[in-house]
């Protein structure tokens, strides 16, 4: 009887210890097999399939980062916002600069000028990345976006020397150099792009370019030649056939109609390329004809995203609000609720349904929650729309929600100084602050507006005493810790902390009101007058201007 139970034990401590070993490489195989498939999924343009599979591999994995890469992929293919979520998902994994890069380029695609997300991880990149031709190449398509097109050459050129078999390289540089105005520069660049038409690895791009060259230039009969050439490459894809589309459009071309149409009969199929063509059009001035063919198009295909999007872009670029609100109301956008709940906030707001618009933004906001993508989308909205404080209270939220992320405070910053706004200035200093206590400069600026606005003035004179302790060679510094001493009653004390300065610094327009003001102060008058003239012809503060009127009204009073 012994015997038997022992052997029940050591039986069932077997497969005890089986299960705990095998599970965990069950559980690996699965995860394995599933991003697999969903990579496979993705490749077949089965998105909804790569989606689903590559869902259970992060239910078993949440850090697996090809599944990841699969969700980033599959958000920027569908026109999801979700993609910036990935890629900082992917980022926080394995926060390696090729990972950084592709961040940076997911933030430029996702967001309208100034691209400060872009333009943050890039500079954040400055030290570490300058030798890889990707962080020029990245950094050149954001100066082109912000019509930097000196900026835009200097890296593409760098790229070509740090990668000088890099065709890619190359056609960018060439595509640049077509817009120059130096004689024979744009004919060498299209006999670059001639040259790398031939290319096996960049052909079909030069071709593209050579055909919106020809369109530039109003060259219709060589736009189509370039454009025959690329319909029939197999590497062609819907933006070429939508080039070709503009190509007959532009030229008046008897063909358009039934290309027209054959795009969009071979378009429903594919609910990406419904939302292209759609987008095509409307942005033609066509969103009566898009819309006509969307609502046309079989059911289960108008229920998928992008083609939902489509329909309200339709709407929208035809004002016809009632028919928007109509469209949305009985609707459901899954993950993009946000984004319906957005364009029902923009009908109520257009048929002056104040609460009602106010309700459905709230909402909006809401079902974003703390995603960046759906986030940073409204606030592209909130910006193209004109509504300032929904775009103010949104930069905000994605301050306090990414505190790591300083590019919504700069924002912020720059969007208060444009307005003259100090105390909002007053405010985005404090939260720089608290993030980031290291960062001199903004505890100097929360100083120097806090004495402007005269808030929590004997902890703000400690501050600006302090600052000036650890940073004595800063100007600025230093000008903010003169005028609190001046606040102070201390006005000599702090001419002497500026005149230790170098000369140039004081004509520093920051620093050269301050001291003209402390000079007016003691009765230099005569002295102080340069350095309210070069402050004069500054940006100044509300509160700045009226300290500079007080001090060229008093140009010989004493402290």
């Amino acid at each position: 009887m012994k015997k038997i139970v022992l052997a029940c034990i050591i039986v069932a401590v077997g497969c005890l210890g089986l299960w705990f070993w095998a599970r965990p490489a069950y559980r690996r195989h699965q995860e394995i097999r599933l991003v697999e498939q969903a990579k496979a999924y993705l490749t077949q343009k089965e998105y909804n399939n790569a989606s689903l599979s590559a869902r259970r591999a992060l239910q078993i994995n949440p850090r697996n980062l090809e599944a990841c890469r699969v969700m980033a992929d599959l958000a920027e293919k569908t026109h999801s916002p979700d993609a910036l979520d990935w890629w900082r998902r992917i980022v926080e994994a394995e926060p390696s600069i090729p990972h950084k890069l592709q961040f940076a380029s997911a933030a430029l695609h996702s967001q309208s000028p100034p691209f400060p997300l872009a333009t943050q991880i890039l500079e954040e990149l400055k030290g570490t990345a300058t030798n890889l031709a990707a962080y020029h190449a990245i950094s050149a398509e954001l100066a082109l976006r912000l019509k930097r097109t000196t900026v835009a050459a200097k890296h593409l050129e760098q790229a070509c020397r740090l990668e000088p078999t890099n065709e890619l390289h190359q056609l960018n540089l060439a595509v640049l150099q077509l817009e120059s105005t130096k004689a024979g520069v744009p004919s060498a660049a299209r006999v670059t792009l001639e040259r790398l038409r031939a290319s096996t690895n960049v052909g079909d791009v030069a071709l593209r370019w050579l055909v919106a060259e020809s369109l530039e230039r109003n060259d219709f009969s060589r736009a189509a030649r370039f454009s025959r050439q690329l319909l029939a490459d197999p590497r062609v894809v819907m933006g070429d056939r939508l080039q070709h589309l503009a190509i007959l459009r532009q030229s008046q071309s008897p063909e358009f109609k039934d290309y027209l149409r054959t795009q969009q009969r071979n378009a429903t199929t594919n609910a990406a390329q419904v939302y292209a063509l759609s987008t095509w059009m409307v942005e033609r001035g066509l969103a009566d004809d898009a819309l006509t063919w969307l609502l046309a198009c079989p059911a289960k295909l108008q229920a998928e995203q992008p083609v939902l999007l489509a329909v309200a872009d339709c709407y929208m670029a035809r004002k016809d609000w009632h028919g928007l609100d109509q469209a949305l109301s009985a609707q459901n956008w899954g993950d993009r609720e946000f984004l319906r709940f957005a364009f029902l906030a923009r009908a109520a707001t257009e048929l002056n349904q104040k609460l009602a618009a106010d309700a459905r933004w709230r909402t909006a906001i809401r079902n974003a929650g703390d995603r960046l993508g759906p986030l940073t989308t409204l606030l592209t909205l909130a910006t193209k729309w004109g509504q300032e404080q929904a775009r103010e209270d949104l930069l905000w939220r994605i301050a306090q929600r990414f505190p790591r992320d300083q590019w919504a405070l700069r924002e912020l910053e720059r969007t208060y100084t444009l307005a003259g706004n100090t105390l909002g200035l007053n405010k985005v200093y404090s939260s720089m602050a608290s993030y980031a206590p290291q960062n001199f400069v903004a505890q100097n600026n929360l100083a120097a507006t806090s004495l402007l606005l005269k808030l929590n003035l004997p902890r703000t004179h400690e501050l600006a005493r302090e600052l000036f302790t650890q940073h004595p060679e800063q100007a600025v510094i230093a000008s903010t810790y003169a005028y609190s001493l001046y606040l102070q009653n201390r006005t000599r004390e702090g001419l002497a902390v500026l005149q230790k300065l170098k000369p140039e610094d004081l004509e520093n327009p920051s620093v050269a009101l301050y001291y003209g003001i402390l000079l007016t102060a003691v009765g230099e008058g005569n002295k102080a007058s340069p350095y309210l003239r070069i402050a004069q012809d500054s940006s100044l503060l509300p509160e700045e201007k009226i300290l500079l009127a007080e001090a060229l009204k008093r140009p010989g009073s004493n402290s």
